[in-house]
C-alpha cells in the first residue's frame, strides 16, 4: 500500500513538474486584478503598466461604442499572459473570457509599429463587443437552454469566421493610428494572387487550400467588412449580425441577411466586393505605367 501511494504521489509531483515546464504558471507567480463594471484585468506581479492600458482602452471603447455593433455590454475577465513565446490573443465562451498572450510579434511587416498591447486590446475587445450583441433571437433562446456553449454553437452557425476577424482588424485599424489594413504586408496578399493571373473560387478563398498560397479569413474578412461599410454605410454590419444572430433567415440566416440589407445576393456582394478591388489594382498599375521613369 505504501508503495503504491509513492507511486500516485511520484506522478502527481510529476505531472506538476511538467505542466509548469510546458505552458503552465508555476505556483510561485504572484497574480493582480484591476477590477472594474467593465472588465477584470488580471495580471502577473510587474505587469501593471500593462494592465492600466489595457483597462483604460477598453473602457474608452466600452462607452464611446465607435462603429457599434448594439448596446449589449456584458463584463469580461481578462488574463494577460506573460511566460508564453506565442504573439495571440484570443476571447472564448464557456466560460466567457479572454487573454491575451503579451509576447509582441517578432515581424514588425505583419503587425506594424502600433504597440503591442494597444492592438491586443482594440482586437480583442472587439470579439467581446461581437459576442456581447449577437446575444438576439434564437441564439439568446440557445444560451438560456444551453448556455455559453449553446450560445457559441449557435452564433458560429450563424455568422462566418471571416466575419469575426475581419471586422477585429477593421476595427484596429479605423480606431488606431496604424493597424494590418494599413499595411503592405497584409493588403498585397490578395493583389499577389490577381496580379498572378490566380483568379480561385469562393469556396477555395473561404475554406483555404492546402495545396495553393490562399490568404485566410483575416484578409478575406477585412476585404468584404471594409467594402461592406464603403458602399452601404458603416451600421451595414449591425444590421446584418443583428438579423443573422436572431436567425431571421432559418436556412443561411447570414446570406439572408446580407440580401436583405444590401438588395443583392451574397455571392453577388462577394463577387462586387473583390471586383472593386481588383479594378483599383488595374487602375493603379495603369498609373505607374503612365508615368516617366526615364534616368534624368
Amino acid at each position: 500500500m505504501r508503495k503504491f501511494l509513492g507511486v500516485v504521489l511520484g506522478m502527481g509531483f510529476a505531472c506538476l513538474s511538467y505542466s509548469q515546464e510546458f505552458g503552465g504558471t508555476p505556483s510561485s507567480v504572484k497574480w493582480k486584478q484591476i477590477n472594474t463594471d467593465t472588465a477584470r484585468i488580471i495580471f502577473q506581479q510587474g505587469r501593471d503598466s500593462s494592465a492600466q492600458r489595457v483597462a483604460a482602452i477598453i473602457h474608452r471603447l466600452a462607452a464611446t461604442q465607435p462603429l457599434s455593433l448594439g448596446k449589449q455590454l456584458k463584463k469580461i475577465n481578462i488574463v494577460l499572459q506573460s511566460q508564453t513565446n506565442v504573439p495571440n490573443g484570443y476571447v472564448g465562451l464557456g466560460p466567457f473570457r479572454s487573454e491575451f498572450y503579451m509576447t509582441p510579434e517578432p515581424n514588425n511587416l505583419s503587425q506594424g509599429t502600433l504597440p503591442w498591447v494597444d492592438q491586443l486590446s482594440i482586437h480583442e475587445y472587439r470579439h467581446v463587443q461581437q459576442f456581447n450583441n449577437f446575444n438576439n433571437g434564437l441564439s439568446r433562446f440557445m444560451k438560456a437552454i444551453s448556455g455559453e456553449d449553446g450560445y457559441s454553437l449557435a452564433i458560429n452557425a450563424a455568422i462566418p469566421d471571416w466575419f469575426y476577424e475581419g471586422d477585429a482588424v477593421y476595427n484596429e485599424t479605423a480606431l488606431s493610428k496604424q493597424g494590418r489594413g494599413r499595411l503592405p504586408h497584409f493588403m498585397n496578399a490578395y493583389p499577389s494572387l490577381w496580379l498572378a493571373n490566380k483568379h480561385y473560387s469562393w469556396m477555395k478563398l473561404r475554406n483555404g487550400s492546402l495545396k495553393d498560397f490562399v490568404p485566410n479569413h483575416y484578409f478575406l474578412g477585412y476585404l468584404l467588412v471594409n467594402y461592406g461599410r464603403e458602399k452601404y454605410g458603416t451600421d451595414i454590419w449591425t444590421k446584418i449580425t443583428r438579423d443573422a444572430s436572431a436567425y431571421k433567415g432559418l436556412i443561411y440566416p447570414f446570406q439572408a441577411a446580407v440580401k436583405k440589407h444590401t438588395g443583392i445576393e451574397y455571392r453577388q456582394f462577394v463577387k462586387h466586393a473583390l471586383d472593386s478591388y481588383k479594378k483599383d489594382i488595374q487602375e493603379k498599375g495603369l498609373e505607374e505605367e503612365g508615368k516617366d521613369h526615364s534616368c534624368r
